[in-house]
């Protein structure tokens, strides 16, 4: 009797800690189990927000790249040549007002030399020359307006910077810049400041900057402020590289035009070198050239072929970098 009671005991004591095991053992799988379903879980999720993060970025560069086309897209002449005007930096007179002054001033120039002359191609002549020169200086006041203001960039991108390391905004390191820097960054960047200060978004101000001035350096910048706004990133490091790249391809620009001096120089030879035998032969022998000149269309032919001439060497000597 002693033993069969000893026997029901030791299988019941075996039977509870097998029960015990298998409870333990059950609790643990199931543990587990959770586990690793809540690690595929945070799995998902963290590849999820990083498909969507990356969907993000795509599409931000996509706008940024379609503000960038924007920006280069083809406008009529009339936009165009305001856009040139306000460009150039001169103030007080209109674009509308530089074109009739350049139209008057062919016409009275090309009037006065035909009756002069007593030709009308010279008039022809002279009259689309003194037309072209309010349109080449209000050019050649752009083209020198944007180089000083792209040389002013590479400081101006550094300070930003660290504007935006001491904690500032974009906005208020506009502010800033518009104090510290002398024209014409300082206009444009004060312009743009104030359109935020009235409700303008930065964005769309900045937009606008691109639009205005018209250089890749700032559509760079300008998609770049587009990108971190939306995605995030440190601008800060960015604006950081971006002035060193500038500072690159203006020594290399310097090194390019070192290079071609050279050929610039033969290029102005040629082009002075038939009006200066001209001239001396004029003068020793005035006779000389007397039967050429009974031949206006020649003459004018040949100033034109020099003149094609002469923008084909410029086209050859100009490098884009």
């Amino acid at each position: 009797m002693i033993y069969f009671f000893s026997s029901v005991a030791f299988f019941a004591g075996f039977a509870f800690v097998a029960g015990v095991n298998f409870l333990i053992a059950d609790i643990s799988v199931e543990k587990r189990r959770r586990l690793a379903e809540k690690a595929k879980e945070d799995a998902r999720l963290r590849n999820a927000e990083k498909a969507r993060r990356e969907i993000d970025a795509k599409l931000a560069q996509r706008r940024a790249f379609s503000n960038l086309a924007q920006y280069q897209e083809k406008k009529s002449l009339w936009t165009r040549w305001k856009l040139v005007v306000q460009q150039s930096g001169i103030t007080g007179i209109k674009a509308e007002t530089l074109m009739v002054l350049a139209i008057g001033l062919g016409f009275l120039s090309g009037g006065a030399s035909a009756y002069f002359f007593v030709n009308i191609s010279l008039g022809v002549l002279f009259g689309v020359g003194a037309c072209s020169l309010p349109f080449l200086y209000v050019y050649q006041r752009r083209k020198t307006r944007q180089i000083k203001l792209l040389s002013q960039l590479p400081d101006a991108y550094e300070m930003l910077s660290r504007i935006l390391r001491s904690g500032h905004t974009v906005t208020n390191g506009f502010k800033i810049i518009s104090e510290e820097f002398d024209s014409p960054l300082a206009e444009e960047f004060a312009y743009c400041w104030d359109q935020q200060n009235l409700g303008l978004s930065t964005e769309a101000s900045l937009k606008d900057l691109a639009k205005r001035i018209e250089l890749l350096e700032i559509s760079i910048f300008v998609a770049a402020v587009s990108i971190n706004n939306t995605t995030g990133g440190n601008l800060a490091h960015l604006l950081s590289k971006l002035s060193g790249v500038i500072r690159e391809r203006e020594n290399m620009k310097s090194k390019m035009i070192a290079i071609t001096t050279e050929g610039r120089l033969q290029a102005y030879f040629l082009i002075a070198l038939p009006f200066g035998l001209a001239g001396i032969m004029s003068v020793v022998n005035p006779t000389y050239l007397s039967p050429l000149l009974q031949y206006k269309s020649v003459i004018v032919g040949t100033i034109l072929w020099m003149g094609v001439g002469f923008l084909w060497m410029k086209r050859i000597m100009n490098f884009d970098i």
